[in-house]
């Protein structure tokens, strides 16, 4: 199974940020899931909201800034007791990646702001770091994934869903998807046997509440994504 520290190690260290993802490593996680958006000059960053409001010092769209100015910013505002922390871009992320073993999992955040060519950047990327073999493409936009697959049908995808679809597997199973990305709370018994009697792989992922990893495992999940990998490894 796939540890996959949310963010980063988030739970205790500023998310989506270089430090994040090292103490991931650090701690033994097997995947690291991560939020991308694209900047005014086209460059892909890491970072959740679409505002930079909440986690730096910064105020409005993440759009509406550049690189230059984005590297500006403290990216860790919400963890006063580390040092600063940059907005990472994936190719920085990637350079980390290619000396481990690690799956990343890539949420293209574009359910709110559609950015036009977003996929396609990052499936260069991809290529250039020749580590297709290690990423999985995930988004609650759902046509931003049909048009990933367009643009290579082998790159694995994965439909994230936190809301209780009628028969997601047959969904996923037309739409042409790999993996199921449910929240938790939604996750059934039929559901992931269905998922797994379709070949759909099945990653639940969880909430900022408190919850008990352990309940999970007897669905059989490829993945686990979390903000405290830390207590996988309690179980």
């Amino acid at each position: 199974m796939i540890n996959f520290a949310h963010r980063g190690y988030s739970g205790l260290y500023p998310e989506n940020t270089m430090l994040a993802f090292k103490k991931a490593i650090e701690i033994g996680a097997s995947g690291i899931e991560l939020d991308v958006h694209l900047t005014k000059d086209k460059e892909i960053v890491i970072i959740h909201d679409e505002l930079l409001d909440r986690t730096t010092n910064g105020t409005g769209l993440v759009m509406d800034h550049t690189l230059k100015e984005l590297k500006t910013l403290n990216a860790s505002i919400l963890f006063s007791q580390y040092d600063i922390q940059q907005i990472p871009t994936l190719r920085e992320y990637f350079e980390l990646l290619a000396s481990t073993n690690l799956i990343t999992n890539i949420e293209l955040k574009n359910s709110v702001i559609d950015y036009p060519g977003l996929e396609k950047e990052v499936y260069n990327l991809i290529k250039e770091y020749d580590i297709a073999d290690k990423i999985i493409i995930s988004s609650f936009n759902h046509e931003s994934l049909v048009r990933m697959k367009a643009i290579d049908k082998s790159i694995k995808c994965g439909v994230l869903e936190s809301s209780r679809l009628h028969e997601p597997w047959n969904y996923i199973k037309n739409i042409g998807m790999d993996y199921y990305h449910p929240m938790n709370f939604v996750v059934t018994e039929e559901l992931a046997y269905k998922c797994k009697s379709n070949n759909i792989g099945l990653n639940i992922w969880f909430g900022i509440s408190k919850w008990s990893y352990n309940e999970y495992l007897k669905f059989n999940p490829v993945g686990l994504i979390t903000d405290f990998p830390e207590k996988v490894f309690d179980m």
